[in-house]
């Protein structure tokens, strides 16, 4: 039966549901980590300054979002807008 537009999409994983295996797995991963967490930071303490830091930063990324580049045009400002758009960030500073 060939695609027809316009028909509903019927069977398969609904919009937005957790894939199963990702979730079980991260779930193991917790558990893990729950159960060695005191062996984990022993190990940590083992490493070389530059090492634990990398291992710090990669435990991160499992713990705050990444940030994205926000990339702002002022080309189209005024030197007066962009005088009192300094202005009201320097105010906001102090």
């Amino acid at each position: 039966m060939p695609f027809e537009r316009g028909r509903t999409k019927t069977g398969g994983r609904k919009p937005g549901s957790s894939n199963r295996n990702s979730t079980d797995l991260k779930s193991r991963i917790a558990a893990l980590m729950d159960d060695k967490f005191e062996a984990v930071a022993a190990d940590l303490e083992q490493l070389e300054a530059k090492d634990r830091v990398t291992a710090y930063l990669k435990f991160l990324e499992y713990i705050m979002p990444k940030q994205r580049e926000q990339k702002i045009d002022l080309s189209a400002l005024s030197d007066q807008e962009l005088d009192e758009l300094l202005n009201k960030v320097l105010t906001k500073l102090d």
